[in-house]
């Protein structure tokens, strides 16, 4: 199961992700963060990656959908602090293409 934690600093919220996402806990963490960027609408949204130890493809589906939600909300998305086996996921999907993607 995943967890998430937020920190608001400058116009940014970080959102620091931790645990394994999978179909049910990319469900639950899509609501979590969507929430807080409705009730912040920060400038620059900011998923960290460093403390997940498994992501399927619906850790993909979650990322585009936020990204795509920030976009929406007027904000811009990073994503950082990514494992190698997330880094793989994410280049097989071809999401480095994506110029506001970090790493």
């Amino acid at each position: 199961m995943a967890n998430v934690e937020f920190e608001v600093i400058d116009n940014q919220l970080k959102v620091y992700i931790s645990g394994e996402i999978d179909h049910h806990s990319a469900f639950l963490i899509k609501d979590t963060i969507d929430a807080q960027i409705l009730r912040i609408s920060p400038k620059v949204v900011i998923m960290n990656f460093e403390r997940v130890s498994f992501m399927d493809s619906s850790g993909i589906g979650l990322i585009l959908a936020r990204y795509k939600f920030a976009q929406n909300c007027g904000s811009s998305l990073y994503v950082q602090g990514l494992n190698r086996q997330t880094q793989k996921v994410l280049a097989l999907a071809g999401i480095k293409t994506i110029k506001e993607f970090i790493n």
